[in-house]
């Protein structure tokens, strides 16, 4: 390798703009820490890790500032001068200084230290108690421009890489940039910083982004040639992106020739699946009263979602994360687990079972769970669904239960229905689907005991009409009193119209399995 002769940079299949040092016999991605031999030449065994971090010979500013910026916002970032260059010292998530990013004044860039470790350069200022904006910039010095033209209000936070990983990097911090209102978009104006900006926009909820055009190429550069000033106003001039909502009948033109993009998945029960399947972009609610099993049919639902390959974020706000997982390997085991105190008396072949569906539940990758610690902030909630979603990859979501969220039991039907419409926003933004369960008004039980054979109408429902206006399908569950019988209805089905009785489950608590029959009690 001593013959290799370093050619220069270039972007990396990881997503790193720059990242790729090119030389005459190899490859080398400071990022990623992929090596590669040049065809014809024999490849390592293994990619080297990147150097350990070393102490900083750190030269004096001259004029005790840099390209506009001062020596203090500077040293605020991180940013410090070496003998051939800069430095930008990056942090990890607790603000500690884990690698640093080094470019000589001939713009060659290296890296040392853990640099998969980094969140933007400038995270470690961003405070979602303090700030509440933040903006997403390219470059190193692009961050500290926006923060010393806002006198700190909005923090600058640079990508690590460059504008072609932004969205990816983006994506994988999400819950980060969601804590904060408003997110400015700060990419360069160029075609790649466009590109980024287009497809970061797409991460984040509507009305939440604003997209910074700048009067020259990036925010330093105006720093530089016309002043803070002209940055401050670039980013409080930022418009709102958000679709405008209208379009003349002639941009459909054609469309009905093919037939629409809608994704429609069978679910467990075989009766509502008569009814209508589940589809993408659907608000689903479940009714029942209390004690009648609402969420033992939506953890049967979630499981055969997961054994399809669909992907599910589960926001259990009765039982811990760790009384799910249980409930989950029980179900998927046919056993019951959470009530037990120990596994004595189990078979071999009971106990393999366990080990196979929690293999299965919590190694597949297929389930996802929000550990609540207590709270039920509507906005965290809906923050976590947004990152579950856009983030995770979650394609179903259930939540257990709407009426809890927010006050704690959401008496207040004007809150409920503002998160009914945040959540019905957040599906069609989205096109994931959402099965929602929801509990009954408590005078409904004065007509007709809900928790002994009464079956919910759309009345019942607790709160004001927001659900059964927005919701897209709604099914209803009723038992008598001390027995295992379950009957079901579809009460509202907006896509086929198909309402009833959609059959009944007779569950098992040995095996917690719901066995499905049609016993139409109208009927008997």
């Amino acid at each position: 390798m001593s013959d290799s002769k370093f050619l220069g940079h270039g972007p990396c299949s990881c997503g790193s703009s720059d990242g790729l040092a090119i030389y005459s016999d190899h490859t080398y991605c400071f990022v990623c820490n992929t090596f590669t031999k040049v065809k014809g030449t024999e490849a390592p065994t293994r990619s080297d890790p990147l150097p350990p971090m070393t102490a900083l010979t750190i030269e004096a500013w001259e004029d005790n500032q840099c390209r506009g910026l001062s020596r203090r916002v500077l040293e605020q970032y991180g940013i410090v001068r070496t003998g051939n260059g800069v430095a930008f010292q990056y942090r990890d998530v607790a603000g500690k200084v884990v690698a640093q990013k080094f470019r000589t004044d001939d713009k060659k860039i290296s890296w040392k230290g853990e640099a998969k470790q980094v969140m933007g350069f400038g995270h470690h200022l961003a405070n979602p108690a303090h700030h509440d904006a933040i903006a997403i910039c390219e470059g190193e010095f692009d961050a500290p421009s926006i923060y010393a033209a806002t006198n700190g209000k909005v923090v600058g936070i640079s990508v690590p890489n460059g504008a072609q990983s932004a969205a990816t990097w983006v994506k994988k911090h999400l819950d980060q940039f969601n804590a904060y209102r408003i997110v400015y978009i700060a990419t360069d104006n160029d075609e790649p910083g466009e590109a980024a900006a287009t497809a970061l926009v797409d991460l984040f909820q509507a009305g939440q982004v604003r997209r910074v055009v700048f009067p020259r190429k990036d925010a330093n550069d105006t720093l530089q040639e016309l002043g803070g000033q002209a940055v401050k106003e670039a980013i409080y001039a930022a418009k709102e992106l958000r679709p405008d909502g209208i379009k003349p009948a002639s941009a459909y033109e054609g469309i009905v020739l093919k037939p629409p993009t809608r994704v429609a998945t069978d679910c467990a029960f075989a009766w509502w699946n008569q009814k209508t399947p589940f589809y993408d972009n659907q608000l689903i609610v479940l009714i029942a009263g209390s004690g009648i099993g609402k969420t033992t049919f939506a953890r049967a639902l979630a499981l055969h979602d997961m054994e399809k390959g669909i992907k599910v974020g589960w926001i259990g706000l009765e039982e811990t994360a760790d009384e799910a997982v249980f409930r989950f390997v029980g179900m998927a085991a046919g056993l019951q687990l959470h009530a037990r105190q120990s596994y004595a008396g189990l078979s071999d072949e009971q106990l393999q079972n366990i080990a196979q569906a929690d293999k299965f539940v919590t190694g597949s990758g297929m389930l996802e769970l929000f550990d609540h610690f207590g709270s039920l902030d509507e906005n965290v909630i809906l923050q976590r669904m947004n990152y579950m979603v856009r983030s995770l990859g979650c394609q179903h979501l259930y939540l257990d239960h709407l009426t809890i969220v927010g006050s704690g039991l959401a008496q207040d039907t004007r809150q409920l229905d503002a998160l009914v419409t945040k959540i019905r926003s957040f599906i069609a933004a989205t096109k994931c689907t959402v099965f929602a369960i929801s509990h009954l008004n408590r005078s409904s039980s004065q007509v007709k005991n809900m928790e002994d054979g009464g079956v919910p109408e759309l009345h019942d429902i607790r709160g004001s009409h927001s659900i059964v206006q927005l919701a897209d399908t709604i099914w209803a569950l009723s038992r008598r009193r001390g027995t295992q019988l379950t009957h079901s209805y579809c009460l509202k089905n907006r896509m086929l119209g198909r309402c009833g009785y959609a059959g009944s489950f007779l569950f098992d608590e040995a095996t917690q399995s719901l066995e499905q029959k049609w016993e139409d009690p109208v009927g008997l």
